[in-house]
C-alpha cells in the first residue's frame, strides 16, 4: 500500500481551494523555495497519522488566513487534509485489514482517510477547535453524503505511522528511552520474558550489594545518610541508599547510551561530541535501523500480529537531507532513502532546497513548489515529454544538469558555454547579481527549447531566451524564426497572437511552412520578425551568433588574446590579393559552415573578421577566449561599445525582477 494522493485545503498557506499533491512513486521530493509550504505539506501527514496527540493537535495558526484578511474579523474558519492509499492488485497478496472501507471504482482498490477540523471564535483566546478524521466511503469525484462518512476509530492508527525527520536533527534526543523517540521504539519491539527482567534485576542488585561490601563505599554512604538526616526530621525519606540508577529494568534501559571509536582522543565520543553532519547522518542511521529492526522482527510473525507488532505503512516524512551533510556524502544518503522507499511497507517524502539532492531524483517524482500572488501555495508537477518522444531523455538529462531552475526566480537560457561565461561577466557589468536574485543561466536553447519553456511555464518560473540567427548558414534567417514561432505554438501559446501581422491579420499556414525559403536579401522584414519575438521574451544575437556578435563589438580586443607568436596568418590585402582572397573565402565558408558560402548578406569588415572568427572560436575553445578577453577589459570599455541584445535583455531581467519584488512586498 502507498499514499498516491494528498489533498489539502484551508490548511496554513494552504487556501480555500484545495490543492492536489499527486505522489507518483513511493520516492517523493518537495522543492522549491523557502516558506512555500514543503514543511506545510510534510506536517500534514503528522496531523493524520502521528503516534502522539501532540502531534495531531491542531491550533489556531494552522487555520489559513487570506492575503488581505483581518484575523480579528475572522469568526469562523475551516481546514481538510485528505490522502488516497493505494493497494495495487498485482504481486504478493496483501492483509485487507481496511477491507470493509474500501472504494472500488474502475481502478484497483484504494482507501480515503480525511482529517477535517473548524475554528470557532469564542471567550477562549484560542478560540474552539473541532476535530474528526473519517473514512470517506464513496469514489473520488462522485457526490458525499452524511453516509459517506465513517469515524476513523483509534485502534486502526498503529497500522500507519510517520516518522518525521525535522530540519534540525537532533539524535541525542531520539536514543532517550522516552516514549515517541526512535530508540524507544526500537526496544520496544523486542519481547523482554519476565525471566530475562527478573535475571537482570537481581545481576543490578548483586552489583549495588558488591560495592556496599567495600568499606570506603560504605563510610561515604553512612556520612551521607548522616548529615541528610541533620537536615531534616521527615520520618520520610530519611534513609539514602547509594547505588547505580534504578534496580528495576527500564530504569536502566533509560540510561542507554551510543559511543562512537576509534578517535583521536583515544576515548569513545558521545552523540553530543559529534560535528553538526555526523550528527545529521546518525539521526538518518537510527531511522533505517527502525525500519530494519520491523522488517527483521516481522519475518518470524504471524499476519494477526501485523498492525500490533509493525504497521502496514511507515512514512519517512525528511526535512532537508542534505543539512550540515558534505555534499559527496549525499549521494550516498539519497542511495539509503531509495532503499527504503523500496521496501513493501515503506514510503519516502522529503524536502529540499539544493540541486545536489533535486538532480538524484527522477523528474517525475518531484513535485514543485511555489507562493502565488495571494500568498497560497500552488504545487505543480514537473512536465516532460512523452516517454515515446525523442526529447523526452535530452530534458530529463537537461534538467538533471541544472537542476538550479526549479529554484530559480527567473532563467536565462543560451545555446552554449559562451552565453554563460559572457553573461556572468556581463552581471558585474550591469550590477545585477544572478546569485543575489536567484537568476540561473542554463545552456539549453537547443532544438528541444520549447520543452524547457512548457516546463517553466508549468512552474511559473519567467525565463528569457537568447538564440543565435545564423543568417548564411544551413537553416538560419527565415528558418531560426519560423523554428521559434513553430516552438512557441507548440508550448501553448496562443497561435492567432504569436503569428499577428502588422496589418492585423493572421499568417497562413502555408505561409508559415514555407518561411524558411524566403529571400535572405530580405532582411527589413526578417529583422521585424526578430524585434517581435522579444514580446515573447526570445532574443536573437543577431547577425550570426553570439560569438560573432561579441567579435564584431570589441574586435581590437579579441585580436589582442593571441598567444605570442600567434594569430591566424592573413596574407596582405594589398601585396598578396590572391593569398588574401583565398584566405578570406575559406574563413567565411568555414564560418558559415558551407563550401558553397559567400557571405552577401555581410559587410566586407564582418567577412574579414571571419578569419579571426575561424581563429578563435573554430580553432581554439569559445569560452576560454571570451574569459580571456573579458578579464582584460575594464567595465566602461565594455559598456561603451555593449551590444544592444545584452541592453535590451538586462532591462528585461529587470522589469521581471521588479514585478517580483513588488508582489513579494505586496
Amino acid at each position: 500500500m502507498k499514499i498516491s494522493t494528498i489533498k489539502i485545503k484551508g490548511y496554513k498557506s494552504f487556501g480555500p481551494d484545495e490543492v492536489v499533491i499527486p505522489l507518483q512513486d513511493k520516492l517523493a521530493g518537495f522543492i522549491g523555495l523557502n516558506s512555500a509550504g514543503k514543511t506545510s505539506a510534510l506536517e500534514t501527514l503528522r496531523k493524520l497519522f502521528g503516534s502522539s496527540l501532540m502531534e495531531r493537535e491542531i491550533y489556531r495558526a494552522d487555520f489559513h488566513i487570506g492575503k488581505d484578511e483581518n484575523p480579528e474579523e475572522i469568526a469562523q474558519r475551516e481546514l481538510s487534509i485528505e490522502v488516497r492509499i493505494d493497494f495495487p492488485t498485482e504481486g504478493e497478496e496483501s492483509v485487507p485489514h481496511f477491507f470493509s472501507d474500501m472504494v472500488v471504482d474502475d481502478e484497483d482498490p484504494y482507501l480515503r482517510i480525511r482529517l477535517e477540523a473548524s475554528w470557532q471564535k469564542s471567550a477562549n483566546p484560542q478560540g474552539d477547535i473541532e476535530i474528526k478524521t473519517y473514512f470517506i466511503k464513496v469514489a473520488e469525484g462522485e457526490p458525499e453524503n452524511t453516509d459517506s462518512k465513517r469515524i476513523f476509530p483509534n485502534h486502526l492508527r498503529s497500522l500507519i505511522q510517520i516518522l518525521y525527520v525535522p530540519a534540525i536533527r537532533k539524535p541525542a534526543e531520539q536514543l532517550k528511552y522516552a516514549s515517541g523517540s526512535i530508540l524507544y521504539r526500537v526496544l520496544k519491539k523486542i519481547k523482554w520474558s519476565d525471566g530475562f527482567k527478573n535475571d537482570f534485576d537481581e545481576k543490578i542488585g548483586e552489583i549495588n550489594n558488591a560495592f556496599k561490601g567495600l568499606p570506603e563505599f560504605n563510610v561515604i554512604q553512612t556520612s551521607i545518610t548522616s548529615f541528610w538526616q541533620k537536615f531534616h526530621k521527615d520520618e520520610r525519606y530519611k534513609e539514602t541508599t547509594l547505588g547505580f540508577g534504578g534496580s528495576d529494568f527500564d530504569a536502566i534501559l533509560k540510561k542507554l547510551e551510543i559511543s562512537f571509536s576509534p578517535t583521536v582522543t583515544h576515548k569513545p565520543f558521545g552523540i553530543d561530541e559529534l560535528g553538526e553532519g555526523y550528527r545529521s547522518l546518525f539521526y538518518l542511521t537510527l531511522v533505517c535501523s527502525l525500519l530494519d529492526v520491523e522488517e527483521i522482527l516481522a519475518e518470524n510473525e504471524d499476519e494477526e500480529t501485523i498492525g500490533i507488532t509493525r504497521p502496514l505503512l511507515t512514512i519517512l516524512a525528511i526535512e532537508e537531507p542534505e543539512n550540515h551533510i558534505a555534499p559527496q556524502l549525499l549521494g550516498r544518503v539519497i542511495k539509503i532513502l531509495k532503499t527504503i522507499a523500496e521496501k513493501e511497507n515503506s514510503q519516502v517524502l522529503l524536502s529540499s532546497h539544493t540541486p545536489a539532492i533535486i538532480k538524484r531524483l527522477d523528474p517525475e517524482h518531484i513535485l514543485h513548489f511555489r507562493i502565488t500572488e495571494e500568498y497560497e501555495t500552488e504545487v505543480n508537477q514537473i512536465l516532460l515529454p512523452n516517454k515515446a518522444d525523442e526529447a523526452y531523455k535530452y530534458i530529463k538529462e537537461a534538467v538533471h544538469n541544472y537542476p538550479e531552475i526549479y529554484f530559480s526566480r527567473l532563467t536565462v537560457i543560451g545555446e552554449g558555454d559562451s552565453e554563460e561565461v559572457i553573461f556572468n561577466r556581463l552581471m558585474n557589468v550591469m550590477n545585477v547579481d544572478f546569485d543575489d536574485n536567484i537568476i540561473t543561466f542554463a545552456p539549453l536553447g537547443h532544438r528541444f527549447v520549447n520543452h524547457i519553456w512548457r516546463l517553466l511555464d508549468a512552474l511559473h518560473i519567467p525565463y528569457i531566451t537568447l538564440l543565435d540567427l545564423d543568417i548564411g548558414r544551413e537553416g538560419g534567417g527565415w528558418g531560426r524564426v519560423k523554428y521559434v514561432l513553430n516552438q512557441l505554438i507548440v508550448s501553448g501559446k496562443d497561435r492567432n497572437q504569436v503569428l499577428l501581422l502588422s496589418n492585423g491579420n493572421v499568417m497562413s499556414e502555408k505561409n508559415l511552412e514555407g518561411m524558411h525559403k524566403n529571400k535572405l536579401g530580405d532582411l527589413k522584414n526578417l529583422l521585424l520578425w526578430v524585434d517581435r519575438l522579444k514580446d515573447y521574451n526570445v532574443y536573437y544575437s543577431t547577425m550570426l551568433d553570439l560569438d560573432f556578435l561579441m567579435l564584431t563589438h570589441y574586435p581590437e580586443f579579441y585580436k589582442k588574446a593571441i598567444p605570442k607568436g600567434g594569430g591566424p596568418r592573413i596574407p596582405d590585402k594589398k601585396k598578396e590579393p590572391e593569398e588574401f582572397e583565398e584566405k578570406l573565402n575559406g574563413a567565411i565558408q568555414a564560418t558559415l559552415k558551407s563550401e558553397k558560402a559567400t557571405g552577401e548578406t555581410y559587410s566586407d569588415e564582418e567577412k574579414e573578421l571571419m578569419i579571426w572568427y575561424n581563429y578563435h572560436f573554430l580553432g581554439r575553445g569559445k569560452p576560454t577566449t571570451h574569459i580571456q578577453v573579458l578579464s582584460s577589459m575594464n567595465d566602461d570599455e565594455i559598456k561603451n561599445n555593449l551590444p544592444l541584445v545584452f541592453t535590451e535583455i538586462f532591462e528585461r531581467i529587470s522589469s521581471i525582477l521588479k514585478k517580483g519584488q513588488d508582489v513579494e512586498e505586496d
